[in-house]
């Protein structure tokens, strides 16, 4: 996501004349290292949103949802909070062809 995001500012920067250069983002997974700093203002924002949805979900009498949110790559004003039923999350287990009990 912070790939996309740098290559919108840049897109923004060519068509204002502002920066001539290229870029090309490459991703790397670190594992625990990742994880092991303090939240982002990204983070904290994520997760106030998550926990207004699952407050609201309870507060309209709603079961079998989780709280979600989407359109994350926009800016904060555009994303979306609602529920996702946990039987979308759901999948019967399959090995060798044959679903399993």
């Amino acid at each position: 996501m912070l790939i996309q995001m740098v290559e919108t500012e840049l897109e923004k920067r060519k068509q204002w004349g502002t920066y001539k250069g290229g870029f090309r983002g490459q991703s790397h997974f670190f594992g625990y290292e990742g994880r092991c700093g303090l939240p982002t203002n990204f983070d904290s924002t994520y997760c106030y949103a998550l926990g207004y949805g699952a407050a609201t979900i309870l507060q309209s009498g709603k079961t079998g949802l989780i709280s979600s949110v989407g359109n994350l790559c926009a800016p904060v004003e555009e994303w979306t909070v609602g529920g996702t039923a946990l039987s979308s999350l759901m999948d019967v287990e399959r090995r060798h062809g044959m679903h399993q009990r």
